[in-house]
């Protein structure tokens, strides 16, 4: 009876040690240690680390607090789920790169730990360079389109942020639509992706344009060029809009023309 006790008193050591030892999901996956600093990945400057950490079993671990506090300008978030306990450390773009040390707590019902981690901060992680081609040809208020390759080094996700000097709506389906244009790529951690970016040209000829690409603490630009064919229905408003109100006897004068001009062209 006291050896089959012994035994029993074993295994259950033996699995609550093996079992409610700390780990962690994402960005890497591995099981930490209690006693030695823990390298959790790396992320670009201005960028978010996202740390996931299993809550093992019954839900051992229920919260996470910062032992030691993060350098001036971080920022971090926790957010406990159904199987997980997340930390998102936001770095500034101002942030020296290099590795950075820190210590959680993670606590629970049944026991707590503290866990030495650190992460390492990167510049020139990121890049974006055009793809093919830099001019387009198409018709007036149609789409135009161009490729874009962004790269990620990091462990983390990267954000680029990408904006124009043309007029609001050349970025924009609607003509009517002049809601300012500044959109937001997100590239995995470890990853590549290809975007297009759309432009609707509104008036008929050449328009050259700069394609600006923000991200970690620096920019990048590219130019490019659109070339819009003028259409019937383009003519046509083009002509109206320019007419006063009261000429309505001119109408087909001008209508004439924008056909004779369209098909000479």
């Amino acid at each position: 009876m006291f050896k089959k006790s012994f035994i029993l008193l074993i295994l259950v050591l033996f699995f609550s040690s093996s079992v409610f030892s700390v780990r962690l999901i994402d960005p890497l996956s591995k099981t930490l240690s209690l006693d030695e600093t823990n390298f959790v990945g790396t992320v670009a400057v201005g960028n978010t680390i996202e740390l996931i950490f299993s809550k093992e079993l019954v839900d051992k671990y229920e919260d996470l607090v910062l032992v030691t506090p993060l350098p001036t300008g971080f920022d971090y978030e926790v957010k406990t789920e159904m199987e997980s306990v997340k930390m998102f450390i936001h770095v500034p773009q101002s942030a020296p790169v290099g590795n950075y040390p820190f210590t959680i707590e993670l606590s629970g019902p049944a026991k707590s730990d503290k866990v030495p981690l650190s992460f390492e901060v990167l510049k020139n992680a990121l890049d974006v360079s055009p793809v093919d081609i830099s001019e387009a040809s198409t018709n007036v208020n149609a789409l135009a389109e161009y490729s874009l390759f962004f790269v990620n080094k990091s462990d983390s996700d990267a954000v680029f942020v990408v904006s124009t000097n043309l007029p609001n709506n050349w970025m924009n389906v609607s003509p009517l639509n002049n809601a300012e244009y500044s959109k937001q790529i997100v590239v995995p951690r470890r990853g590549n992706l290809q975007e297009k970016i759309s432009v609707y040209p509104r008036l008929q000829g050449e328009k050259e344009f700069v394609v600006s690409i923000a991200f970690e603490d620096t920019s990048k630009e590219f130019a490019f060029k659109v070339n819009a064919k003028p259409t019937l229905k383009s003519k046509l408003e083009t002509v109206m809009y320019g007419l006063p109100f009261y000429s309505f006897s001119i109408l087909p004068s001008y209508f004439i023309n924008s056909l004779f001009s369209f098909y000479i062209n």
